[in-house]
């Protein structure tokens, strides 16, 4: 593992940079067998964007998945969609996980996250409520925005402090979990303690690398993706969160693998956090596939990320817990 605070700490001391190594065999077996079946798939959908795909149908592929023991599940009605509120056995310092899944935009929802959702609140003591929102084609990215914005007013209403609330999402998610803080700061709701992305995409324009060394996405994939975005917002590019106003955002972890699409996005939205004067922890992984965590069960590599978000809220989240009842 090697850490330091980016190429040049002296201008940027608000960001720290860790990478770590990858390529364990495990990991090479679950690259090689989403390389042969997802991204074939992926790269079918993206020459022909304009097919009626049936996205809903993939979230049912979740349902065989086995779930954390202890926890609990409740289904939650928020204004224009729904949540799953998931329970462990022991809450820790109130914790309270606002989490938005990946997917695209497209897919997901109550059961292709349910087990990394359920191992996460299981493994960091919090309440982890799990905000469905709305997707394209139907619907634009700036309405999984407000539907996110108002997951987080739900964990408001309901009582949870601020300071014990993390927004946390994986690439799509990623992408809405940093937009929902810049939103929350626009509107003047009360920020978050954390935020944690997990391979977020942060910026529309950015060129696809120059290699197809993701196992998930092809090449192609960017411009195909931006273009299904902007004629779902009806001409309009979604924002870029590397390319808004981060001032008085909270402490951001960002993950990603050193080989998987949006890595570039990665990089890029810590360097402009830390121009902005936000702590952000930069954790870079080699060799891994797209949203490797979500393997925490089979790669070690996965586990060690999802070890380094549960280290990440201790020195957020607890700390911030602990100095109020001192």
């Amino acid at each position: 593992m090697i850490s330091s605070s980016d190429r040049d700490p002296v201008d940027r001391p608000f960001l720290l940079r860790t990478d770590f190594p990858g390529g364990s065999l495990r990991s090479r077996a679950v690259s090689r067998t989403l390389r042969c079946t997802v991204k074939p798939i992926i790269a079918l959908v993206m020459r022909m964007p304009d097919r009626r795909w049936p996205f809903h149908l993939v979230d049912w592929l979740g349902r065989p998945l086995t779930s954390a023991r202890g926890v609990t599940r409740a289904a939650v009605a928020l204004p224009n969609c729904a949540a799953i509120l998931t329970k462990p056995v022991e809450i820790r310092d109130e914790r309270y996980i606002v989490y938005l899944h990946g997917g695209a935009f497209l897919v997901g929802g109550n059961h292709l996250h349910r087990q990394l959702t359920a191992r996460i609140a299981a493994d960091f003591g919090a309440e982890v409520l799990a905000v469905t929102y709305r997707k394209m084609p139907a619907h634009s990215v700036a309405v999984s925005i407000a539907d996110s914005i108002e997951g987080y007013r739900y964990a408001l209403d309901q009582g949870a402090r601020p300071e014990n609330i993390t927004i946390m999402g994986d690439s799509a998610g990623g992408y809405l979990a940093l937009m929902t803080a810049i939103e929350l700061r626009r509107q003047g709701l009360p920020q978050p303690a954390a935020v944690v992305a997990m391979s977020p995409l942060t910026d529309w324009d950015l060129p696809p690398r120059p290699t197809s060394a993701c196992a998930v996405f092809p090449r192609e994939m960017r411009s195909a993706f931006r273009d299904f975005a902007v004629n779902a917002g009806q001409g309009t590019v979604p924002e870029s969160p590397a390319r808004c106003d981060l001032t008085g955002l909270p402490p951001v972890l960002i993950q990603a693998s050193t080989t998987e699409t949006v890595c570039p996005d990665a990089e890029l939205m810590a360097e402009r956090l830390a121009d902005h004067g936000v702590s952000c922890e930069l954790q870079l992984w080699a060799d891994e596939v797209h949203v490797f965590q979500a393997a925490a069960s089979v790669t070690p590599e996965a586990a060690s990320a999802v070890a380094e978000i549960g280290r990440f809220l201790d020195r957020t989240v607890g700390a911030k817990a602990i100095d109020r009842t001192a």
